[in-house]
């Protein structure tokens, strides 16, 4: 499992990561594939510099939470979805909505496409323009 930091500077940055997110959903370009929902796995880092001071309440921290949620209960009433990129860029947007996130990398995998004898993936990785 490889993290991707954002540009180091003179600055510390902070990352709060969701991995492991499994997943039923339609996704697929494959007949069979829109048969059923498939096992999909789905990994997230959020980054930010870190702010200076403490932690007084989830107002101040990069909130999972939030990002749990919409992947277990949004995700899986999706209509079918074709590619794991559509998939992959959609998370991103919705991790750059939350302007607290300066940087995420996303990963989204389907482990059962190839009975387990491969895992295909997607990683995409998106900053915001640096101030």
């Amino acid at each position: 499992m490889r993290t991707v930091p954002p540009r180091w500077g003179d600055e510390d940055w902070e990352c709060v990561a969701l991995r492991g997110v499994r997943l039923q959903l339609r996704v697929g370009v494959h007949a069979g594939e829109r048969q059923q929902p498939q096992p999909v796995e789905v990994e997230v880092e959020l980054y930010r510099r870190r702010p200076p001071g403490e932690r007084r309440g989830l107002a101040d921290c990069l909130d999972y939470d939030r990002l749990y949620h919409h992947l277990t209960c949004d995700w899986p009433q999706r209509p079918h979805t074709e590619l794991l990129e559509q998939l992959a860029e959609e998370l991103v947007a919705f991790c750059l909505a939350d302007p607290r996130v300066e940087a995420c990398r996303v990963v989204v995998r389907k482990p059962a496409i190839y009975a387990g004898r491969a895992v295909p993936e997607v990683v995409l990785y998106r900053q915001r323009a640096l101030r």
